[in-house]
């Protein structure tokens, strides 16, 4: 029975790693956003998706394993209070290492986005000028004949 819950506390430090990559990618993509570097934020974002199929993998496994513990309906919060008394302890501590991961990654995560939409939006900015400036950049003369 014990095994069941140590092969979850593998599986969360296992999501963790994964949620450790992703942190670094947003990392990766808000220093590439900010030095223009849009090949880099292509490859950051393509990387980002092979992680999130990852994800979705990962997370058909954690309800596998909860339902061998009988715990379908348990959140990571939730989970130290349904273990057995012997690893209550170390389920509190795989639950908020885990969740200091998510932590860090939202943050990063954030930066990332409110970096590209500003740069996004300085680019619709400068389009905008272009696109209300006369032809050649310089001034229309009245040419009349």
């Amino acid at each position: 029975m014990y095994e069941a819950y140590r092969d979850y506390f593998a599986f969360m430090d296992q999501l963790g790693q994964t949620l450790d990559e992703l942190t670094e990618l947003a990392r990766e993509k808000t220093a590439a956003v900010r030095r223009d570097d849009l090949l880099a934020v292509d490859g950051c974002m393509k990387r980002e998706q092979a992680l999130s199929l990852s994800l979705r993998s990962m997370d058909r496994k954690r309800e596998k394993l909860l339902a061998q513990m009988g715990l379908r309906d348990v959140t990571l919060s939730g989970l130290a209070q349904h273990c057995p008394e012997e690893l209550r302890g170390e389920a509190k501590a795989a639950a908020a290492k885990l969740r200091d991961r998510y932590v860090l990654y939202r943050s990063a995560s954030d930066v990332a986005r409110t970096t590209l939409e500003c740069n996004l939006h300085q680019i619709e900015r400068l389009l905008a000028d272009e696109a209300d400036a006369p032809l050649g950049g310089g001034t229309i003369a009245d040419i009349r004949a």
